[in-house]
């Protein structure tokens, strides 16, 4: 039996990292690193590529997937 993916409503604090790169070598994508020690692949990326290596507060919609794999949807 496979478990469904896990999503909820969360608030988390961290640091915007970049995750993926370009051919050009630039970011392409960027994901949140957590003050709760996890990473969380953000989905909607392209808004928060300016945001590379500051701390921000987001609200959204948390998915926990496959292999404890975390995103977040601002």
């Amino acid at each position: 039996m496979k478990k469904k993916p896990v999503a909820s409503i969360q608030t988390l604090v961290g640091i915007v990292t970049p995750c993926a790169w370009d051919e050009n070598y630039r970011v392409s994508e960027v994901s949140l690193s957590a003050t709760d020690d996890e990473e969380y692949i953000i989905k909607n990326s392209a808004r928060f590529l300016d945001l590379v290596q500051k701390p921000i507060r987001a609200i959204g919609l948390v998915v926990i997937g496959k292999k404890m794999r975390r995103a977040i949807t601002i």
